[in-house]
């Protein structure tokens, strides 16, 4: 992973040699929030910002019309499962299972995503620039820890370790969307991440004692499918 970091690194940065003071090459930086769903309200668009925070950089090598933009983003991602607690009065990893109550269980994550958008772009009277693109996404994540927290009573949260999932390091997926330039420095981009590749292995649950309490059946089959709404800003 650390060699594909320092590879875009570099193409970026021979890039910006290459283009620097001209038109044929861009490069920016850019957050935003994403998204299961779009709103235009200004409160789900502050929780966006508060909740799901996105930021990253973004080069784009123009040719006519057409440009070539490849980006590398940051996010968090918590996975939420469903634990069955008809079983009460077992311990495992510190946790007694209550006799009533919910207990949540959440993976979170941290994600860093590289869209390699292809695109098309049309100006109007160098005030703005409408854009549409299409591309493929690799997606790397990397687990960061497993909290259970019992929603009922003064009970401490627990932290389990994040090898009981059986999470993909790399997945694939497709993105394309719509793009708005201002006045050749403001970017707004709208686009939906279609996952291709399963963010879990077949099994899910890796071979330990929590198997037999985990219900994986809400996301036996769970996609990174979400909307992406991103402002940046061209520095070169």
């Amino acid at each position: 992973m650390k060699k594909t970091f320092l590879l875009i690194a570099l193409l970026l940065t021979m890039g910006t040699s290459a283009f620097a003071g001209g038109d044929l090459f861009n490069f920016g930086i850019k957050a935003g929030y994403k998204t299961s769903r779009l709103s235009y309200q200004k409160a789900d668009i502050q929780a966006g910002f508060a909740n799901n925070l996105t930021i990253g950089v973004f080069a784009r090598v123009n040719i006519g019309g057409f440009y070539i933009q490849p980006e590398l983003l940051w996010y968090n991602t918590s996975n939420a499962f469903d634990l069955n607690t008809s079983v009460s009065g077992d311990t495992i990893g510190g946790i007694v299972f209550p006799t009533s109550g919910v207990l949540d269980f959440t993976l979170k994550s941290t994600n860093f995503q590289l869209p390699i958008l292809l695109g098309y772009k049309f100006d109007l009277l160098n005030i703005l620039a409408l854009r549409a693109h299409v591309g493929p996404t690799l997606n790397f994540t990397i687990p960061q820890k497993t909290i259970i927290h019992q929603t009922v009573g003064d009970a401490p949260d627990v932290e389990i370790p994040n090898e009981t999932f059986d999470t993909k390091s790399i997945a694939f997926g497709l993105q394309g969307g719509f793009g708005v330039d201002i006045l050749s420095r403001l970017t707004l981009d709208v686009n939906y991440n279609f996952g291709i590749t399963k963010v879990f292995g077949a099994n899910i649950i890796n071979n330990t004692q929590w198997g037999q309490y985990v219900d994986t059946n809400n996301i036996s089959n769970e996609h990174t499918h979400m909307w992406m709404v991103t402002i940046g800003y061209k520095i070169l």
